[in-house]
């Protein structure tokens, strides 16, 4: 059976053209001292961009192995989401970039939770223990007001960033750049286990949360009569540093509200969002369709269950899609659109965005720029979603042969409705909302009591 997972097809391209003189922005609030070195750009012939990162064979800017002599740099440090043994592009691009520059990779894996935990005293002591520092929706805007990243606008134009989809113009804050794209997967898809569906009479997906709900009590059973649940028919994300709060707001998407853009305003308690809360602990507590630990599960651990064999449906994003091919469910699961809220529903979908950024207090500032460099390549997108299977913002990485090689390369026109929402504060705003999510999973709380607690808790962290 053919494997299909979606692409994102996004909306109109936005180019801007942005000219770096040197200056750098100084450390926010939180730092002392003296105020961050400017960075000397002109030693390295960044542009044109777009011809190099397009290229298939990727190569160096002029100047810059000089420049990097020049600066001593041996080896560079990059903190990871996660272990490094679930990122083998990561990996990959980082040989690649040792090989063009003889300088090695430090790579440190992190958690997600103890991301920031981990970064915040060395950008705060203004330490040069990091070069590399990994981004999503979470951290980014709350280190560029910090003015922990180091602005990278002479490695962007109009041209290089119309070679990539528009969502990446969220990424521009205060119209400078401040980071490069790793990947943009899309949240939600649906992944399912066809011999499971087929056993309890249902011949394809549920394509809409009536069929879910009803396919996911089916699908659920004690097999051997022991008062054990055996095979589960639904999972999903409740915990998470962000995963419980996309979840709800990827189903409130599907009702027409984006909980962080309501009106310009992040707001969790909208009627929309309190019937999602509903919803998803009535699959918990009412129909007890998921495992009761759902509640502090996050991505991986939703990957792992449906690897393991015991649940019928999941959401994930598309990675696991590369996991599933090399496991043993290979020729036992299949994708699809996520099922709406109602026949003929939204289905706006977010997009999830990764970057990479330059700590502002590198000592290795060249090095970490072409590391930034060769992860936005052609060939770098390439490695990221023909291996892992991670989709990415690059157009043309879609165009190469090994990229064709992926079951689901085909299928570009299931949806052209995404979002991308990066503001300050939102890392603390979606623990928030998780944290009362997770109340109101267990039962501790009404929908309408946990998002109205979570909306106090909003209110006060962004200053409302």
């Amino acid at each position: 059976m053919a494997k299909r997972v979606l692409l994102v097809v996004l909306i109109c391209l936005m180019g801007i053209t942005m000219v770096y003189a040197g200056g750098q922005k100084e450390g926010g609030a939180e730092d002392s001292g003296a105020a961050v070195a400017a960075y000397d750009a002109s030693a390295v012939k960044w542009s044109p961009n777009q011809e190099r990162v397009v290229r298939k064979d990727y190569k160096l800017p002029e100047g810059a192995l000089e420049a990097i002599k020049a600066e001593g740099s041996k080896e560079i440090v990059v903190y990871n989401w996660g272990d490094l043994s679930w990122d083998p592009a990561t990996l990959l691009n980082g040989s690649m970039f040792t090989r063009l520059t003889e300088v090695g990779v430090q790579f440190v894996g992190t958690p997600d939770e103890q991301m920031t935990p981990k970064l915040q005293p060395l950008f705060m002591a203004k330490s040069d223990a990091v070069d590399i520092v990994p981004l999503d929706e979470t951290n980014y805007a709350n280190y560029v007001s910090r003015g922990w990243l180091m602005e990278v606008d002479f490695m962007w134009d109009e041209a290089t960033m119309s070679e990539y989809h528009s969502g990446l113009h969220s990424t521009v804050l205060d119209g400078h750049y401040y980071s490069v794209p790793q990947v943009g997967r899309i949240i939600d898809v649906l992944y399912y286990r066809p011999s499971m569906l087929k056993a309890a009479g249902y011949d394809g997906p549920p394509e809409t949360w009536e069929e879910l709900i009803e396919m996911a009590q089916a699908l659920t059973i004690d097999k051997n009569n022991d008062g054990q649940i055996d095979q589960w028919g639904f999972v999903f994300k409740g915990g998470g540093v962000l995963d419980g709060a996309q979840l709800i707001k990827a189903k409130s998407l599907l009702l027409g509200v984006n909980p962080d853009d309501v009106d310009g305003k992040v707001k969790f308690n909208t009627p929309e969002t309190i019937r999602v809360v509903q919803l998803l602990s009535d699959l918990r507590n009412k129909y007890k369709v998921v495992p009761p630990g759902v509640t502090a599960y996050q991505h991986g651990d939703i990957a792992d269950f449906f690897l393991s064999g015991n649940v019928a449906i999941v959401v994930d994003p598309t990675y696991l899609y590369a996991r599933c091919m090399e496991s043993s469910l290979a020729d036992d699961f299949d994708v699809a659109l996520q099922p709406v809220a109602y026949k003929g529903g939204p289905r706006t979908q977010i997009q999830h965005w990764n970057g990479w950024g330059l700590s502002n207090f590198s000592k290795n500032k060249t090095a970490g720029l072409i590391y930034m460099d060769v992860y936005r390549s052609y060939r770098g997108q390439v490695n990221e979603f023909a291996i892992e299977n991670n989709e990415v913002f690059l157009k043309k990485a879609y165009e190469d042969p090994q990229s064709k090689l992926v079951g689901y390369n085909d299928v570009l026109a299931q949806i052209n409705d995404t979002v991308v929402d990066i503001y300050e504060g939102q890392g603390e705003v979606y623990k928030a909302v998780i944290a009362e999510f997770q109340k109101a999973l267990m039962g501790q709380k009404t929908a309408e009591q946990a998002m109205n607690d979570a909306q106090g808790r909003i209110d006060k962290i962004l200053g409302y």
